[in-house]
């Protein structure tokens, strides 16, 4: 049992170091080279930790050696455009200035009821009000709609908006984060300020946020601890 453990426990750490490489995606966002090199690793990794026979280097030098060619191919394909379209596919237009390309839709292997059905995903109720609809090579689906099925702008009303930007979470369940006071641009001062015209001590505040447009947000703790 406790081999069991140990081996779980350093196949973890060793996928957990593999994927930060190979970089932040959900599944559904994996290009194909991602994908299979995910599975494989998936098959690679278990094998050890159910079978106690197997040395734990089979399964730490492919996990590598894997993850060492995602990283090149991920490099060349930045540098090739043929590398790129090899192992990571390049985007399909299926629907080009609001007509449908039946030649891409099957090159894509997508049917036209599963177009509409991701076009109704994304919000849009016809095709009629689809301009662009572009397959992407990581198989998701990107939508530009005609400009009368665009909501308007400000822009387009020609109105002057300020920027908010983000909101940064300065104080969260009653602790203050230096670093997002930091990203904030505000000081320990203008901080305590707002926390004095709060009426509240720094212990009853659940959330306090300022974002680039100098608007502060506070929630209270509800308990009151």
């Amino acid at each position: 049992m406790t081999t069991t453990i140990i081996r779980t426990f350093i196949i973890y750490i060793l996928l957990v170091i593999a994927m930060r490489m190979t970089g932040k995606r959900q599944i559904g966002e994996l290009e194909i080279s991602e994908l299979v090199s995910t599975i494989l690793i998936s098959e690679i990794a278990s094998a050890p930790i159910s079978n106690h026979e197997v040395p734990l280097s089979f399964a730490i030098v492919p996990v590598l050696l894997i993850i060492s060619l995602e990283i090149i191919i991920s490099f060349l394909a930045t540098r090739s455009n043929i590398m790129k379209k090899i192992f990571l596919g390049s985007p399909s237009v299926l629907i080009k200035r609001g007509e449908v390309q039946p030649r891409e839709l099957s090159k894509a292997r997508m049917s036209l009821e599963e177009l509409l059905c991701q076009i109704r995903e994304s919000g849009f109720t016809t095709m009629e009000d689809i301009y662009y609809a572009i397959m992407e090579s990581d198989g998701t689906l990107s939508i530009i709609p005609k400009a009368s099925a665009r909501n308007p702008t400000t822009a387009d009303l020609s109105l002057s908006v300020k920027e908010s930007g983000i909101a940064h979470a300065v104080i969260i369940d009653g602790t203050i984060k230096k670093e997002a006071l930091e990203g904030s641009g505000k000081s320990y001062a203008w901080l305590e300020n707002e926390i004095k015209k709060s009426n509240l001590s720094l212990k009853e505040i659940f959330l306090l946020s300022v974002d680039d447009a100098n608007h502060v947000y506070i929630i209270k703790r509800k308990d009151g601890k």
